[in-house]
């Protein structure tokens, strides 16, 4: 169906304070229920509870190794315990554990924390996960290969090793899977289910909308795929957006505007507060941000153009982001916005290639680029800089606002 004219997200200013006002509701009762989880926490100086494993690694201290863990409760708070204990890889697996719950404060649950803890006890051997990560680690002669290859397809963590080889290419963005990911895939499945769709609906509902159901279907499977990985915090925000986009578009209304994105933020954190204390999650704002600065001031160039310089774009403007956090700078990653369009073929194509059995094929090649050693320099973003970045970025934002309207 094609979009004759488009509305604006709020009609009047009264719409806008309603729809804070009912986030602000929703953002109370997700603290509140926290703050139950906290309750019931802090009862007993110790607690056992069940987590599961979404990070396990080695590290000495003053000649002693020790292994850390980083651990996702039940209940949904994130926090990190260590062992002396000669463990086996537990990474994805479920687990009980007893931690020391004194030192835990209330904002803790949002930030995540570290705590003592003791008696760990395996209560899932196996399970798809498990075997879909053998099946990929199996395909893969080297261990970063099947570090990689488990992490873009199961989100498995990366060695410390892995990710500083990543990181000199800029494209971190790459293995952590997110809306990169969740894109790809929905054009891979999209496509896939066109034509048997379109056989179908010639013959039995032609009156149907096949993109608004197509859509539908898609968001459906990927939705099963966030619930199998375990509701990975940067795939649900991910997801949150594409539903959300998707609804308002269906509703005719712009999509392409800073007030959605502004909406799809307070939403989420509404429901997720944990996300307020997510560099990953204001990363992600961050890109989505420009991608839209970048769309609305450039819409009119043709789709070839607007694939290469908005990777660019996006590479360049997240630079004083990023290294107000990060310092670390290589030559290696000025290769990040081709790195990324190439990424859209090498992702099916590397899926492609392990359902069928030779997820190796094209390991030479990405060895070749993990071997790469650069100079490393340590550039820092100053906070001067960093606000006026911020400040003029918004400027120009808000002067496509005033012309828009």
């Amino acid at each position: 169906m094609t979009k004759t004219f488009e509305i604006n997200l709020f009609s009047s200013k009264r719409d806008l304070s309603l729809f804070l006002f009912i986030c602000l509701l929703v953002l109370s009762f997700n603290i509140f229920q926290k703050h139950q989880v906290y309750t019931d926490l802090k009862q007993y100086k110790s607690q056992k509870i069940q987590a599961t494993v979404i990070n396990q690694y080695l590290k000495t201290k003053n000649n002693k190794t020790y292994t850390v863990f980083k651990l996702r409760s039940s209940d949904g708070y994130e926090f990190y315990t260590t062992s002396y204990k000669k463990l086996e890889d537990l990474n994805g697996y479920q687990i009980t554990i007893k931690i020391l719950t004194k030192n835990i404060a209330f904002i803790d649950l949002f930030k995540g924390f570290y705590t003592y803890s003791y008696d760990i006890q395996i209560y899932e051997k196996s399970s798809l996960n498990q075997t879909l990560s053998k099946k990929i680690t199996s395909q893969h002669e080297e261990q970063f290969t099947k570090e990689l290859f488990n992490a873009l397809f199961l989100a498995k963590p990366i060695s410390k090793d892995l990710r500083a080889k990543v990181s000199n290419y800029g494209i971190s963005h790459l293995i952590a899977i997110s809306g990169f990911h969740l894109g790809v895939l929905f054009g891979i499945f999209y496509f896939i289910l066109s034509y048997p769709y379109t056989f179908f609906q010639d013959r039995y509902f032609p009156y149907r909308n096949k993109r608004f159901d197509l859509s539908i279907i898609v968001m459906a499977i990927l939705f099963l795929y966030l619930y199998f990985l375990g509701f990975i915090p940067s795939l649900v925000r991910s997801y949150v957006i594409m539903v959300l986009l998707f609804i308002l578009y269906n509703r005719f209304v712009k999509i392409l505007s800073f007030e959605v994105l502004f909406v799809t933020v307070i939403l989420i954190i509404s429901f997720i507060p944990n996300f307020i204390f997510s560099i990953g999650f204001w990363f992600s704002v961050s890109g989505v941000f420009y991608i839209y600065l970048f769309l609305i001031y450039f819409k009119h160039l043709k789709p070839w153009k607007l694939a290469i310089f908005l990777n660019l774009w996006v590479f360049v403007m997240m630079i004083p982001i990023v290294h107000l956090f990060f310092d670390k700078i290589t030559w290696l990653q000025l290769l990040s916005p081709p790195l990324s369009i190439a990424f859209i073929v090498f992702y099916p194509l590397e899926l492609f290639l392990h359902m069928i059995g030779y997820g190796g094929v094209l390991d030479s090649i990405v060895l070749a680029l993990l071997e790469q050693n650069p100079m490393i320099y340590h550039v820092e973003t100053p906070i001067w800089f960093f606000l006026l970045f911020v400040i003029g970025s918004l400027y120009f934002a808000w002067k496509s606002i005033a012309r828009s309207r």
